[in-house]
């Protein structure tokens, strides 16, 4: 099976993998994905790799790249315990698309205040792989919805 698979409802993987803890966090959201069949994109696995010195093509060529993969997304799951800047931006593209956005957050901890404007734009706030791999086989459950503590 291929992750990008047009016959399979899609998800879009948000994410950061530039710090530590960050690539390994991805990976289990994918190794699960995998794990239960799911169609996905992954801009770490599949997009194209943007290094330091990238020309203006190269940038331009990456931002049609997951811009593409996001507008084609049946379900955008975003991974934001750094609330890395792309990131946000793309679960807000998202949101404006009426693509449905799921947010991944394990240093979300009772007590911990969780953003506005990421609470009420979430169809699910999701704290560890297993309350992802229930929401994932059935993204339309509200079990998920936020009701902690926002700030």
């Amino acid at each position: 099976m291929t992750r990008v698979n047009t016959q399979h409802p899609q998800v879009y993987l948000a994410g950061p993998w530039f710090n530590a803890g960050e690539p390994e966090r991805l990976a289990q959201l994918e190794s699960l994905m995998d794990e239960l069949r799911i169609s996905y994109y992954s801009p770490r696995l599949d997009g194209i790799d943007l290094t330091p010195d990238a020309t203006d093509a190269d940038r331009d060529a990456v931002f049609a790249d997951n811009t593409e993969h996001l507008k084609a997304a049946q379900l955008v799951l975003a991974v934001v315990d750094d609330y890395d800047t792309g990131t946000i931006w793309e679960t807000g593209m998202a949101f404006g698309r009426e693509i449905p956005v799921a947010y991944y957050a394990e240093t979300l901890k009772d007590g911990v205040t969780f953003n506005v404007m990421l609470a009420k734009s979430a169809v699910a706030v999701l704290q560890n792989r297993d309350q992802a791999r229930i929401f994932l086989q059935d993204p339309t459950t509200d079990r998920f919805a936020y009701h902690g503590a926002i700030r």
